[in-house]
């Protein structure tokens, strides 16, 4: 194994139901009693204008769905201010595959400014070699641009890498790629595409670092 690449959100960190509580919140308080579980659950994984598309195709009966969607952006980052956390196990895993020499990168749909803000106030920033964010490439996850502009980065076989997803557009992005996934399912469940898409279907980061050691193990 020579590289790990680890998405952020839903992954390495717990941002996901952060951010479904401050839907469920904005939804109660302008009567879309939705937002917050089949519309948000359509959204993950999802950014920008194709949420925005989701908005104005699933809330009806206000006025202005993107304004709405506004605020719940503005509400949802300064909620994650304050309640911004890694994934259990993350510390753990990155550890272990340092000590194992293995390089680790970042490849998120977040933008450039945001991720950084957020991996240095969890102090895991400085634990990655290399990343790519979602206003450094041209097509975002299910695409499997980023995936690909990693590995050709560090010029090394798509056969010895891994990469850590949460989402269906992330496993369906490593796929894509032709890339081996680990998925680490956060709010939606893995389905049989899912299983048939990755290598394996952890519960948590620390399976993710018992999977990984056996792994290595094998390669001896």
């Amino acid at each position: 194994m020579e590289l790990v690449i680890f998405d952020v959100d839903g992954l390495l960190l717990d941002t996901e139901r952060t951010w479904q509580k401050t839907w469920h919140d904005i939804g109660i308080k302008h009567g879309v009693k939705n937002l917050g579980s089949e519309v948000f659950l359509k959204c993950i994984g999802h950014t920008g204008k194709v949420v925005e598309d989701i908005i104005l195709q699933e809330v009806t009966g206000i006025e202005e769905p993107l304004a709405l969607l506004q605020e719940v952006r503005e509400a949802g980052k300064i909620r994650l201010e304050n309640e911004l956390e890694l994934k259990p196990g993350a510390k753990q895993l990155i550890a272990y595959l340092k000590e194992n020499q293995i390089p680790l990168a970042i490849g998120t749909s977040t933008i450039s400014a945001l991720n950084e803000e957020r991996l240095k106030k969890v102090d895991v920033f400085h634990e990655f070699c290399y990343m790519l964010c979602g206003d450094e490439v041209t097509k975002r996850k299910p695409d499997p641009e980023v995936y690909n502009r990693i590995v050709e980065q560090f010029g090394v076989d798509k056969e010895n890498v891994v990469i850590l997803e949460d989402s269906y557009l992330g496993v369906e992005a490593a796929y894509r790629a032709n890339v081996s996934c680990i998925m680490v399912p956060d709010i939606l469940p893995a389905t049989e595409i899912q299983i048939k898409q990755t290598m394996h279907i952890a519960k948590s980061l620390y399976e993710v670092k018992d999977y990984i050691e056996q792994y290595l193990l094998s390669k001896k």
